[in-house]
């Protein structure tokens, strides 16, 4: 009886192993593949953050996730992180405010090779609805936004966003 309990764990443990591999074999690196995709991500829950500590306009935990040196290019207007909180903080100030919708798109983007220039291989990607109001108005903006990262800290964000509808609840 012992030998037949020990065959059949033995030919469990063997096909759980071919399995594996079989798996392992399904996601093969293609021809033309330059990285991957993945779902979740200590890089994934920074971005997160960062984008609810702007929306809620916790400035200081904001500049916190990011380089020192960190680049923001804005609707193509490249800025500093000072200059990025100064738009945030002027935001605040006029009164309007900021949520966010529950299910944004986003996933991170890993990079076999570095990017020569800047030693990156980690990119985030996102798509958020914001809603901004102000008084009696509001409006839905779909913001693209990206973000280079590394060590544990944002080097350079990209956002792309259809600014005017904010800019007809801030009058």
């Amino acid at each position: 009886m012992k030998k037949t309990i020990a065959l059949i764990a033995l030919t469990s443990f063997l096909f759980v192993s071919c399995k594996k591999e079989t798996a392992a074999e399904a996601v093969a690196k293609q021809p033309n593949q330059a990285g991957i995709n993945i779902e979740k991500s200590a890089n994934i829950d920074l971005v997160k953050k960062v984008v609810a500590d702007a929306s809620s306009f916790d400035l200081v935990s904001f500049k916190s996730n990011f380089a020192p040196t960190a680049i923001i290019h804005d609707n193509r207007n490249d800025m500093t992180l000072d200059e990025n909180v100064k738009m945030l903080e002027g935001l605040k100030t006029s009164g309007a405010s900021v949520s966010l919708g529950k299910d944004p798109l986003i996933w991170e983007v890993v990079n076999d090779k570095p990017n020569e220039k800047t030693g990156i291989t980690n990119y985030v990607i996102s798509y958020y609805e914001a809603t901004f109001s102000k008084g009696g108005k509001s409006a839905v903006v779909v913001y693209n936004m990206n973000f280079a990262v590394k060590d544990g800290k944002i080097q350079e964000e990209w956002d792309v966003y259809d600014s005017a509808p904010i800019m007809e609840v801030l009058k």
